[in-house]
């Protein structure tokens, strides 16, 4: 009845409201714990980050990581043909449902429900890019897809359908390692989304479904299951009136399979790849490993292509070159001074190498550097001290030093066993100025000055001034912990903070102690900069897929690590040509009119080679080396990284086409008197040095700089009782190491770098008291009628007559008669004859002398009478106004022709006639000789 229809209608409301509010409670319960989906560019979602040369045209890398996606950012580069292939093949009724098919929802329930099993599909395009933006895990369940439907339906109502449809094709997966449809296209046909033919297109569709099966890069694939469905795709496109009967049987019969490109390998197709992962690392550092989720970020670095390009072609032409001496690596990086901007860097010789090719020596491996870290050792010593300046003196002595016994003199192993601080010749010249020391690379003062950069210090093994020497350096690079020290075994470049230890005075030459070589050319463009300390960096910007930059590169304001004084001085000292020890032929501190300054490195055992150059411009460094870094090199250094750094160099400078521009000399500086280095330091250096250099303002001159000294002039240290007269020289003023020591270390007590008291500086440690002077015994044998032979045999004492270690001083024999020498003859055997024949002019004693390689000597003599030959007494011949002629006379005689009427001289010769100027007829003139004879002077 009425009543029954009433209340079956109130039932049947109620029922309606109970439904609704409970399906409100139910998407109110699970939206409560869902974010919001506020983007759907496809940029977050992880995947390719390109990388640009500074130019920002020249790709020089895709990284993909584990997946490749490069999102798209615009409808119109993506192809209608696979737009409208993903619609028929995932959702045909994607233009008309809003997020979510009520008949596909209803079939996956049932099949759920009916079979106890959550594996039936039924998601929309829509759904699907709910799944594909969101971490949603694995399983699937009912819960899930309700939350997946929320979403669906917020994401219909905040964004076009051509918002959805792209941003799905930018995620959904085509197999492998590609995600997104540009990814795909690049990858399987080798051309963009927005270029896809229909039967290209109707390929990609087929794929997400089940790329591990459908996908021709998988191992699971299947031909001819995937035609089918390829086929079936270009099937229901024509169904939904996308394309023409004809068109997609066109499309069936293109041979799609034979257009898929072979799979490409993770590096394929880069450019400067040692350059592009180090730019990749600092991008990884800067994003706190955000980069996971970057998908189409383009990542602008500093490369220059040009310089880049260089580098490459420079490290290949001289492989031949670094193999012939056992290595078979290098590394080669180049920076701007003024902005930190990293230039070029190249890691390695061959990147495709499986073995070790991807090992960037330039960015990853930590590397000892030899003698290049010495440069920091001495702007530390120069910058923490009132009393030192290149000018100063640093002994290069044997002798203990904190961390070396020197307790056994002989040579080191593997050579002998020596525990004493060598250098490369085995050799100590003595006395240095700290640009020669520099120049010459020596290691003992190169250690001296690391010890005392902390003045006075009187800690444990000077651990205060090594660990103030390493943390300026480290400062200079911009790099905490940079410069480190390792236990030894330690791999380094697996090591952790619990394999370091503290360094000592061997890392002052780079034994020992390990950094990068990117970090450590920052160190050294930090010098250049006049001390001040800017990060490097690989990276000027940074773009979202959006193409909205979210990161610019600023040109950072420096950190003045040490005052501008000592890192002109430090410069100063580095780029001068003559303290050098290279070679004249591998000089190149002066280019075109720029100033270099220039280190070498070595390790001591001979595995790694460097050479740093600087100037005002750019900072470069190379390295070579074998790449496991357990073999000794086979040549000087130099020979190996010299065709590196100094080609780098110079066309870098030679590409800025600009007017050199130098070190300005900052106000301040002193010239003041210096110590003179005689000694023969290095192969290319020239002596003596200057007897001026350059000190910085708050240089104390030490009191009695004036002193006195007599040293050896073998040793160039000061004399002592044993040392021959021969060998002794006495010098004043800036002639006298003393005046300018500031050595702590040898001879104790030899001085301190604050003190003003004058030190005894080191002695003659060559001449012993006990030491044996070389013998001579001197013969002469006369012939008559004054020819004689003259002959001396002489024997070594204690000392050869050469020695390689005083090339300055060889042994030779010495003839004199009357005072005058005769004869002069070099002598190396232990024991010769030295004979030569002689016809005497006069009488006298001849006296034969022999000095050895230090300056000892000894001396013979014998006397010889001298008869003089009569051819008769001396007479004019002939004489008119303007000559004469005469005969007769002593041999050897000078004869003088003289007016006697006015006593003017008209010649003095020894021949036998003369001219003079005209005279007058009947003038009286007399000739005379100087034995004494006299012709009549009647002649006119």
């Amino acid at each position: 009845g009425r009543d029954g229809g009433i209340t079956a209608l109130k039932i049947a409301g109620i029922l309606i409201l109970v439904m609704f509010v409970t399906t409100l409670g139910v998407f109110a319960y699970f939206r409560k714990d869902l974010k919001s989906i506020t983007d759907i560019s496809g940029s977050n979602l992880g995947g390719s980050i390109s990388y640009y040369d500074s130019s920002g045209q020249t790709l020089l890398w895709q990284d993909y990581n584990a997946v490749k996606r490069v999102p798209v950012t615009n409808s119109k580069d993506i192809s209608p043909y696979i737009k409208d292939a993903t619609v028929a093949i995932e959702d045909k009724d994607f233009y008309n449902h809003r997020g979510f098919d009520v008949r596909g929802i209803a079939r996956a329930a049932y099949v759920d429900i009916a079979h106890r099993s959550s594996s039936q599909g039924g998601s929309t395009i829509t759904q699907q890019l709910v799944k594909l933006t969101q971490d949603f895990n694995q399983e699937r369940s009912i819960a899930l897809k309700v939350k997946e439907l929320i979403l669906a339906v917020e994401l219909e109502r905040t964004y076009t359908k051509d918002d959805i449809l792209r941003s799905y094709l930018n995620a959904a997966p085509y197999g492998s390692v590609d995600y997104g449809v540009q990814a795909a296209a690049n990858d399987y046909f080798h051309t963009s989304a927005k270029d896809l033919t229909l039967a290209q297109a109707s390929f990609l569709a087929a794929i997400p479904k089940s790329p591990s099966y459908y996908s021709s890069y998988s191992p699971y694939f299947d031909q001819k299951e995937f035609l089918a469905r390829q086929h079936y795709v270009l099937d229901q496109m024509v169904s939904i009136g996308k394309i023409t009967q004809k068109q997609a049987d066109e499309a069936k019969k293109v041979d799609v399979l034979a257009q898929v490109q072979p799979q490409q390998t993770k590096y394929a197709g880069i450019k400067a790849p040692y350059f592009v992962l180090a730019a990749r690392d600092e991008l990884n550092k800067k994003r706190s490993g955000s980069t996971s989720k970057v998908g189409g970020w383009k990542v602008t670095t500093t490369l220059d292509m040009n310089l880049q390009t260089h580098a490459e072609e420079t490290v290949q032409k001289n492989l031949s070159n670094i193999t012939r001496y056992g290595a078979d690596e290098s590394a080669l990086v180049v920076e701007d001074v003024k902005t930190g901007q990293m230039k070029a860097l190249v890691g390695g010789t061959d990147f495709t190498n499986e073995d070790h090719g991807e090992l960037n020596y330039a960015h990853d491996v930590k590397i000892s550097p030899g003698s290049s870290f010495k440069p920091y050792d001495y702007v530390s010593f120069i910058d923490g001290n009132t009393n030192v300046g290149a000018g100063s003196v640093l002994y290069d002595s044997q002798g203990p030093l904190p961390g070396y016994l020197c307790t056994n003199k002989t040579l080191p192993p593997p050579r002998g066993q020596g525990n004493c601080l060598q250098d490369y010749d085995f050799k100590y010249p003595g006395a240095l100025t700290l640009r020669y020391a520099l120049g010459g690379s020596r290691n003992v003062p190169a250690v001296k000055a690391m010890l005392s950069s902390v003045p006075n210090d009187t800690s444990p093994e000077k651990v205060n001034s090594v660990n103030k020497t390493i943390d300026t350096a480290d400062a200079l690079m911009a790099q905490p912990n940079a410069y480190k020290c390792y236990k030894p075994g330690t791999d380094v470049n697996q090591a952790t903070t619990a394999d370091e230890d503290q360094c000592h005075g061997a890392s002052a030459i780079g034994d020992g102690a390990y950094l990068h070589l990117d970090d450590h050319v920052n160190g050294i463009a930090s010098l250049a900069r006049m001390g001040s300390a800017i990060p490097h960096t690989y990276i000027l910007k940074i773009d979202n897929a959006s193409n909205k930059t979210i990161y610019t590169w600023k040109q950072p304001k420096g950190t003045q690590v040490v005052r501008q004084q000592s890192a002109y001085i430090l410069n100063n000292m580095a780029s001068d040509s003559k303290a050098s020890y290279l070679a004249g032929s591998t000089k190149w501190h002066n280019y075109k009119g720029w100033t270099n300054a220039v280190k070498t490195g070595t390790t001591n055992d001979g595995f790694d080679g460097l050479m740093m150059g600087w100037n005002t411009q750019y900072a470069v460094g190379s390295w070579v080396g074998y790449h496991t870094r357990n073999k000794a090199l086979t040549t000087f250094m130099e020979n190996l990284t010299t065709p590196l750094t100094r080609n780098m160099m110079q066309y870098a400078l030679d590409s800025l086409n600009t007017t050199p521009v130098n070190w300005t000399e900052p106000a301040g500086i002193q010239h003041l008197p210096a110590y003179v280095v005689r000694t023969h330091v290095g192969v290319g250096s020239v002596e003596p040095s200057a007897s001026t250099d350059i000190f910085p303002s708050w240089y104390k001159q030490k009191s009695g700089s004036s002193s006195n000294a007599t040293i050896d002039k073998v040793t160039n240290k000061l004399a002592t009782s044993c040392t021959p007269e021969s060998a002794k020289q006495s010098l004043s003023g800036n002639a006298a190491p003393n005046s300018y020591s500031v050595d702590n270390f040898y001879p104790p007590g030899a001085g301190s770098a604050n003190s003003s008291s004058a030190n005894t500086g080191a002695s003659d440690d060559v001449h012993k008291c006990g030491d044996s002077p070389p013998t001579i015994n001197l013969t002469v044998d006369d012939h008559g009628g004054n020819s004689y032979t003259v002959t001396a045999f002489v024997s070594a004492g204690t000392h050869p007559f050469n020695d390689p270690a005083y090339p300055q001083f060889p042994g030779t024999v010495t003839f004199s008669l009357g005072g005058n020498v005769i004869h002069t003859e070099s002598v190396g055997d232990p024991q010769a004859n030295i004979s030569f024949d002689y016809t005497a002019t006069s009488g006298g004693t001849i006296t034969a002398t022999v000095t050895d390689s230090v300056l000892y000597g000894a001396s013979d003599s014998k006397d010889i009478n001298f008869t003089a030959a009569v051819v008769g007494p001396l007479k004019i011949d002939t004489a008119s106004t303007t000559s004469a002629s005469w005969s007769g006379g002593q041999p050897g005689t000078t004869y003088t022709l003289t007016r006697t009427d006015n006593n003017q001289v008209l010649c003095t010769t020894t021949a036998t006639s003369c001219g003079y100027g005209p005279v007058p007829n009947n003038r009286p003139i007399k000739l005379t000789d100087s034995s004494g004879d006299s012709p009549d002077t009647s002649h006119t």
